[in-house]
C-alpha cells in the first residue's frame, strides 16, 4: 500500500451493541405527532433475542471502511480511549486494510460504546459521544490525501472542523465530501459554513436537509436548490425506501432504491454505504446516473445483514448485481 492517500475519513468511532428485542416485546406507537414512539412495558424485565457486538463503526468509520473494500487506499482520523473497546475497534479497522495512522489513543478516557435497540428491520440507537480533546495530526506532504470524507463529530470536536477548513484552505487539491452527523446539523450552518462551501459533495437524508436549511419544504428540488445555494458543487439526498436525487446544478436525477431480493434484516449503515460508494464512483469519474446506481446496489447488500459493515460489496460484487438490476432500476433526469 502507497504512502499516498487516496480518502481519509474523519469522524467518530464506536462499537455498537445490537439487542435484538422480540416482536411479542415491543411495539410502535405512530399516534406521536413527531415521530413514531417504540413501547415497552416499564419497570419489568424484558426478554430479548440476541445481543450482537460490532467493533469500529460509525458514519465515517463505515465510508472509511467501504471505501478499503472498493479498493482504494483508505485511511481514519479519529479518537478512542484506552481501553479494550479502544483495541477492539483498532483491530477491526486494521483487519479491513483502513490505515489508522491518525486515529489517537485518549488516555484515562473510554472509547465511544452505543446501544442498538433493533426492533424488526429497523433501529432505535441509544449514543453518548465521549468527551475528547480533539486534535489535528500532522498530515505529511507525501501523504496529502486526494479527498477527505467528513461525517459525524460530536459536540467538542469544533477544533477539528476549524483545522480541516484551514488545512483545506492550504490544500485547495484536496476535495471534500461532507456527510453531516447529528452534533454537526445541530451546530448550524453559521459555524459550518465555511466546509458547505468548499463541499465537492454534500450528502443528507430528506429531514436533514429541512434541519440544516432550517425550512419545512417538502420539495426535493427546492431542498437541492437552497443546499447549493451555499457552494457545494454535487447534492446528494436520500430518502429511504423511496430513493435518492442527486444534482450538479444543471441537473437533478432521480434514482429508484435497488429492489431488495429479501426483506431487509437491518438497516443500519444503509445511508453511510449510500454515501459513501456514491462518492467513490464520483471520485472514478462516474456519472451521477452511474454513481447513484452503484449506491444504490452497495446500500441493498447492506440491509441485508446485520450492522453497518458487513454487506459492503467490493467492485467485481457491485458489477454482478448490476448485470442482473431489472430494467426499472434505472436514473431518470428530471
Amino acid at each position: 500500500m502507497s504512502n499516498n492517500i487516496q480518502v481519509l475519513s474523519i469522524g467518530d468511532v464506536v462499537t455498537d451493541a445490537f439487542i435484538e428485542l422480540l416482536p411479542s416485546e415491543a411495539e410502535i406507537d405512530h399516534d406521536n405527532k413527531k415521530h413514531p414512539l417504540l413501547c415497552m412495558t416499564y419497570g419489568t424485565k424484558i426478554p430479548f433475542k440476541d445481543a450482537i457486538i460490532v467493533n469500529g463503526v460509525g458514519n465515517a468509520a463505515n465510508a472509511a471502511v467501504a471505501f478499503s473494500r472498493l479498493g482504494m487506499h483508505s485511511a481514519f482520523m479519529s479518537n478512542i480511549g484506552d481501553d479494550k473497546v479502544g483495541r477492539d475497534i483498532l483491530k477491526d479497522l486494521h483487519s479491513n486494510n483502513v490505515s489508522t495512522e491518525f486515529v489517537h489513543t485518549n488516555m484515562g478516557k473510554k472509547s465511544n460504546y452505543h446501544y442498538v435497540l433493533w426492533y424488526k428491520s429497523d433501529r432505535t440507537i441509544l449514543i453518548k459521544h465521549e468527551r475528547y480533546d480533539y486534535k489535528w495530526p500532522e498530515i505529511r506532504k507525501y501523504q496529502t490525501p486526494e479527498w477527505i470524507y467528513l461525517s459525524s463529530i460530536g459536540d467538542s470536536g469544533g477544533p477539528i472542523h476549524d483545522h480541516l477548513d484551514k488545512y483545506l484552505k492550504d490544500n485547495p487539491s484536496v476535495k471534500l465530501a461532507f456527510q453531516p452527523g447529528t452534533f454537526q446539523i445541530r451546530e448550524g450552518l453559521k459555524k459550518l459554513k465555511g466546509l458547505y462551501a468548499k463541499s465537492d459533495i454534500i450528502a443528507a437524508n430528506k429531514e436533514e436537509f429541512q434541519q440544516i436549511l432550517e425550512t419545512q419544504s417538502d420539495n426535493e428540488k427546492t431542498l437541492i436548490n437552497k443546499m447549493h445555494a451555499l457552494g457545494p458543487k454535487i447534492v446528494l439526498l436520500t430518502d429511504g425506501p423511496k430513493g435518492a436525487f442527486a444534482s450538479d446544478g444543471k441537473q437533478v436525477v432521480f434514482m429508484p432504491p435497488y429492489p431488495d431480493p429479501k426483506p431487509p434484516l437491518d438497516r443500519t449503515g444503509a445511508g453511510d454505504s449510500y454515501t459513501s460508494t456514491f462518492t467513490y464512483a464520483m471520485m472514478q469519474g462516474k456519472s451521477m446516473q452511474d454513481a447513484l446506481a452503484w449506491a444504490g446496489v452497495n446500500s441493498m447488500s447492506v440491509v441485508g445483514q446485520v450492522g453497518a459493515q458487513a454487506g459492503l460489496l467490493d467492485e467485481d460484487e457491485i458489477k454482478i448485481w448490476l448485470k442482473k438490476a431489472p430494467k426499472k432500476y434505472s436514473a431518470k433526469v428530471l
